[in-house]
């Protein structure tokens, strides 16, 4: 088929309008593209924002929880006693409870004054400070069972929380004139009595 020049020009218009909606197809083409490269961007960042947020949100509950724990350890520490000033005189009653409830044997102690806990730096606050008094005793013992007691009951009754730093049992000088209730073991001990004192920073 032969195209004069008057079916020429009768195919510019349409020639034209087609090259105009070739354009605006490109154009579409490329504008769509470009939107969903934009949309999986920003779908990308909220999804990582929302990991984000769920991960803050999970920190912030793992910390209220560890706050209400050590809360409620701080509080248990100080219903017992074991936060505040020490009181001396209330481990003289305590020791001398202990004697007559468990029908001990004379029990002789020293108590030293308090030092600084040393602790690692990993574990030091600023606003509480760790100390302690070691108390060393000497006890006549009819049986171990009664040194395990009077541990239970310092532990228990103390105000402090009591660490055995070491207890060494040995067989007392027998006297042939005793009775069977004469003490059969002799136990020299060292006791650390550690306290809190929390205090407000300067």
């Amino acid at each position: 088929m032969k195209f004069t020049p008057k079916d020429l020009k009768r195919l510019r218009l349409p020639g034209a309008g087609l090259l105009v909606l070739s354009a605006v197809a490109i154009a579409c083409y490329f504008a769509a593209t470009n939107y969903m490269q934009e949309s999986k961007a920003q779908s990308a960042a909220a999804a990582s924002q929302r990991v984000e947020i769920q991960g803050r949100l999970a920190r912030a509950t793992e910390e209220e929880r560890e706050i209400k724990e050590n809360l409620q350890q701080y509080q248990a520490l100080a219903a017992r006693g074991i936060v505040g000033e020490e009181q001396r005189l209330d481990w003289v009653d305590t020791i001398t409870a202990i004697k007559n409830d468990l029908r001990l044997f004379d029990i002789a102690y020293d108590l030293e004054p308090q030092h600084p806990f040393d602790l690692p730096d990993s574990v030091r606050t600023g606003n509480v400070d760790f100390v302690f008094s070691r108390l060393k005793l000497e006890m006549k013992l009819l049986h171990e069972g009664d040194l395990l007691n009077f541990i239970d009951g310092l532990t228990q009754r103390g105000r402090a929380y009591v660490l055995t730093r070491s207890c060494n049992v040995s067989r007392a000088a027998r006297d042939t004139s005793a009775t069977s209730l004469a003490p059969r073991l002799q136990a020299t001990c060292v006791f650390d009595l550690i306290t809190i004192h929390h205090h407000k920073p300067a």
